[in-house]
């Protein structure tokens, strides 16, 4: 575990505060620990990687262990194996200590405001205010699961569960289970649930199923090649294509399993569900699997956000002096919401920081030998 950091007086203005100890928030430490920066980062979990190991008890990382490696150190294992997300977080953790990166737990910010100065603070509950001169948002991709008003429609004797509280099979009541979301998440969870309940799967945009291998290289070294990954600007209202690869079920082999494949789902009435070809189903359970959602009301700084609440940025940098992001998707390219682009934002943006007397001195990277 990384050693622990002391809470930061109220006079005292760090150089960088980074908000998250996930891939992003560490990839951002290594560089920062690189250029000598005054930096701390802050994570509101007891510990590195709790988000992946919160997840259902069966993820496996959609990308191999090639492309899971943070910047100086490779992810160790079979290299064209895909790791589980218990695995993932145990590297996380490694990496945090490894390069002694300066990580606080327990530190729920609940709020972030710029001064007329133009520092930065970060009100945490029954903490010192930290203040400090930048500030990196990189607190996950999608931090919180995405819920529908529909939940609501739902009888309470119908239980409810989504993708960070699922867990697996036993936690679920006997009966007919639904589960809303065809993405990845939803098709392994709709897999695993129809060895023990009868499913109904809802789905919902077009996916774009990719072979998880073509010609001896995975599918995510052929979207290299067809410049899929290639920076480019941020532009939010950009079409985007949701690839899956074929180690996520298909739909022809979740029906031999047994699930019953249905349309969109648009109503709920007690324990009745109705899709979009007028079919309906009685559930007991049910499972959203929506993807998920950002909650951008805790950074109280009116000019880091347009008129509907979402982040305004620049390949990760915000107009507003100081703050900058990581781990949002397409923030740079269609690899910015994916591990394996981790490593290139991160350089880019710490590379945009004003440090404040801070030499750039490179250190050697440390490998872990796979």
């Amino acid at each position: 575990m990384p050693k622990p950091v002391e809470t930061v007086p109220r006079s005292k203005v760090i150089d960088v505060v980074v908000i998250g100890a996930g891939q992003s928030g560490l990839a951002a430490g290594y560089f920062l620990k690189q250029a000598g920066a005054d930096f701390l980062i802050v994570d509101r979990e007891r510990r590195v990687g709790q988000m992946w190991r919160n997840r259902y008890d069966s993820l496996v990382l959609i990308t191999p262990r090639e492309l899971n490696g943070l910047p100086g150190m490779l992810m160790p294992g079979d290299p064209a194996g895909r790791p589980a997300a218990s695995e993932f977080a145990d590297y996380l953790e490694t990496y945090a200590k490894a390069f002694d990166l300066p990580v606080k737990f327990g530190v729920r910010v609940d709020r972030v405001t710029q001064t007329a100065d133009g520092f930065f603070t970060l009100v945490i509950p029954n903490h010192p205010i930290i203040r400090a001169r930048n500030v990196v948002l990189a607190f996950g991709t999608y931090p919180g699961a995405a819920l529908p008003p529909m939940r609501k429609d739902f009888s309470p004797k119908v239980a409810q569960f989504h993708t960070y509280n699922y867990g697996n099979p036993k936690n679920v009541p006997p009966g007919t289970v639904l589960v809303a979301g065809d993405g990845a998440a939803g098709r392994e969870i709709a897999a695993e649930l129809a060895a023990t309940h009868e499913v109904f799967l809802a789905t919902g945009r077009p996916r774009v199923v990719l072979p998880e291998r073509f010609l001896g290289k995975t599918m995510w070294w052929w979207l290299g090649k067809l410049g899929v990954y290639k920076v480019r600007k941020f532009k939010p209202n950009r079409p985007r294509i949701d690839f899956i690869p074929t180690s996520v079920p298909e739909k022809e082999a979740l029906v031999d399993l047994g699930v019953k494949w249905k349309p969109r789902l648009i109503t709920a009435s007690g324990n009745v569900v109705t899709f979009s070809d007028g079919s309906q189903a009685t559930v007991r359970s049910v499972v959203w699997a929506l993807g998920h959602l950002l909650d951008t009301r805790w950074i109280d700084i009116p000019a880091a956000k347009d008129s509907a609440g979402h982040f305004l940025m620049d390949q990760g940098v915000s107009p507003v002096p100081g703050l900058f992001f990581l781990g949002r998707p397409h923030q740079a390219s269609a690899s910015s919401g994916l591990i394996m682009g981790v490593g290139r934002d991160a350089e880019f943006v710490v590379g945009k920081i004003p440090l404040h007397n801070a030499p750039r001195e490179k250190t050697a990277p440390a490998v872990l030998a796979s």
